[in-house]
């Protein structure tokens, strides 16, 4: 199911089997937010924090027992994280009520960029990052079909489900990216088609209307890369998937609907949806959002309000106006430039992890938050190492020594 003529096929030691389950069902779980959506609704007593610390610790020390290959390209994943840590917990420029825990969250993610740096690093680390994007996915959308039916409530907005992530804005945007992982890693066409249905169905339960422009796209054209090849497994699931789909928007349908109350929201974002209407796609309060940010901006245009400001006194839902808010020009060159450098890199080496960068690229206009979010920087850190392989073992011995 998982052959990849990237990856050795002999036995692995017990040690970087370790790495590929134990390590991977962490960052997995992190990704998903699974300990921090059951601890919000009362379901698990496991603090946030704790879990956060003791799962760093768990792989940061077994990567360190497996052996650890230092990554360059580590520094890039670390530049912007590390200065909007430094702007929000020495500097604390923005003035919020809310400025102690942009703090503390910044923190948080740190210590989960080093942790999956840490993974990645090692022999088995990239087996290791695409289990625990399957398992994302998995704890998505399940997570999502369990808050359908009645079974815990996640969300913050009635009538869309949200699953362990609590907002139903990011879903989509973790399903894309895990996605974008698994078609990086993964040679095995029908399982990853597999995955797009699973991805489907988690989108769609959060009527996400970008969302499910990016997925079209994305699963639309590695489907059709692959065609060729794959000819009477597509014709099968072509079979089985159109009336399932057909099925599945009536089951929407009906979600709107509570006896004779109609919820306008999500009856329009699934009309719009259904019928690929895009002037319905787009929505007029994010622009006025937008617009307002961008007021913003204008005041302090050199260096930006602070860290933390966006989605607490703008919401512009724009990753690179969200950036420019809150630390200026440097910022947003820092963030633009690194997602410039990967696309470069991408181009220069036949598109190598295209799929996945096309997840991240694809949610910045409509994005806001998302570089905050332990899944963003599992993808980022990914894409980079398959970019620039290139890693260095250190070794605390003379010239002599290693010759003989």
């Amino acid at each position: 199911m998982f052959a990849d003529a990237t990856l050795p096929k002999t036995p692995e030691p017990f040690l970087q089997r370790l790495i590929i389950w134990v390590c991977g069902t962490i960052l997995g779980l992190l990704a998903a937010d699974v300990v921090i959506g059951l601890y919000n609704v009362g379901l698990s007593p496991l603090k946030p924090s704790l879990f956060t610390l003791a799962a760093v610790a768990s792989c940061v020390g077994l990567s360190l027992l497996s052996g650890i290959k230092f990554a360059p390209v580590s520094f890039l994943i670390l530049l912007l994280p590390s200065v909007r840590l430094f702007d929000a917990a020495l500097l604390s420029r923005s003035v919020t009520t809310l400025q102690g825990q942009v703090g503390m969250d910044h923190l948080r993610v740190m210590l989960v960029i080093v942790a999956t740096l840490a993974v990645l690093s090692t022999n088995p680390g990239m087996r290791a990052v695409r289990w625990a994007a399957i398992l994302a996915m998995l704890m998505t959308t399940g997570s999502e079909i369990a808050e359908m039916m009645g079974l815990a409530k996640f969300t913050s907005i009635d009538g869309r489900y949200a699953g362990f992530n609590s907002h139903p804005n990011f879903p989509p945007v973790l399903l894309c990216e895990m996605l974008g992982i698994c078609f990086a890693l993964c040679r095995n066409f029908k399982f990853n088609c597999v995955l797009i249905a699973i991805a489907f169905v988690g989108v769609a339960l959060t009527y996400g209307r970008s969302g499910f422009v990016v997925l079209v796209l994305m699963a639309g054209v590695y489907i059709l890369m692959n065609a060729r090849k794959n000819l009477p497994f597509l014709a099968l699931m072509a079979a089985i998937s159109i009336p399932a789909v057909g099925v599945g928007f009536a089951i929407l349908q009906s979600q709107t609907e509570q006896g004779i109350v109609k919820d306008k929201n999500t009856s329009e974002r699934l009309e719009a949806i259904y019928e690929l209407d895009f002037e319905k796609l787009k929505s007029p309060e994010r622009a006025k959002d937008l617009a307002d940010a961008w007021e913003g901006v204008m005041q302090k245009p050199l260096l930006g309000h602070g860290t933390g400001v966006s989605g607490v006194l703008w919401a512009p839902h724009n990753e690179y106006v969200s950036l420019w808010l809150e630390m200026g020009i440097p910022g947003l060159l820092l963030f633009v430039g690194t997602l410039g450098l990967m696309v470069f890199r991408s181009i220069t080496t036949g598109g190598r992890a295209g799929y996945l960068l096309f997840a991240i690229i694809a949610y910045t206009p409509a994005g806001q938050g998302r570089i905050e979010m332990p899944h963003y920087y599992l993808a980022l850190a990914t894409a980079a190492f398959i970019l620039w392989p290139e890693r260095y073992r250190i070794a605390l011995t003379s010239p002599e020594q290693s010759l003989a």
